[in-house]
């Protein structure tokens, strides 16, 4: 998957924008430098989230015909979410930024610990509320029995780490349950939280643009199947 960046500095001279696009690969910094044909090189930071850009690639690996790829792709959009969840529910509590970064390094290569932080944040968060999961989820597969489906767990798991080779379709119904359940706590997160949803934003941004090294860097916000805006 590539992005198609603008020149900010041709919008700025002409007052409009022009038809060239430049074409980029993803990096994971978020921070995308170009030339136009003009001559100008600008900096570029992508508003949106690690899980958001994620999902999209999974999305579109499906679409060119990899479904493996794109299983791991919701998988790893999963993880990230959590991570965004955990960051804004601590903000809320009074956890400054760098104080979150610093623990959540004790946690990065961990995929349960960072479920189960999700898990502990979010009952902090709604002491009466049982936190959402898909982890026991099973969805409606043509052709196979209830008893023989795998949750989304155990479908994760043979994917990413045991080389399954799903089909489409089982990556249709499997994206399903991920893109609902990202959809529904985000949809929460933005009701009950939105101020720190904007907070988190905004030092994500901030950090992108601390990688400019000076130089001016223009933001930019991508149409995405999973978007917080």
């Amino acid at each position: 998957m590539k992005l198609r960046i603008p020149c900010t500095q041709c919008f700025q001279e002409l007052g409009k924008p022009t038809d060239e696009m430049m074409s980029v690969e993803l990096r994971d910094d978020g921070l995308y430098s170009v030339t136009c044909q003009r001559g100008h090189m600008t900096i570029t930071a992508v508003q949106e989230q690690q899980y958001e850009i994620l999902f999209h690639v999974a999305g579109m690996a499906l679409l060119d015909g990899y479904p493996r790829e794109a299983v791991v792709s919701m998988a790893a959009a999963l993880e990230r979410f959590y991570e965004f969840y955990v960051h804004v529910t601590s903000l809320k509590h009074n956890v400054e930024g760098k104080t979150f970064t610093s623990i959540w390094k004790q946690v990065e290569n961990h995929s349960e610990r960072q479920f189960g932080a999700y898990l502990f944040v979010s009952l902090l968060d709604k002491p009466t509320v049982i936190p959402s999961t898909i982890e026991d989820e099973q969805p409606t597969l043509a052709r196979v029995s209830r008893g023989q489906t795998r949750t989304w767990r155990a479908f994760r798991n043979a994917v990413v780490h045991k080389g399954y080779m799903p089909s489409t379709a089982e990556c249709l119904a499997y994206g399903d349950i991920v893109y609902c359940h990202i959809g529904k706590l985000a949809h929460e997160l933005k009701t009950s939280s939105g101020e720190y949803v904007q907070k988190v934003t905004v030092a994500h941004l901030s950090r992108a643009h601390d990688g400019g090294a000076g130089k001016q860097v223009a933001t930019l916000s991508i149409p995405s199947l999973l978007s917080l805006t």
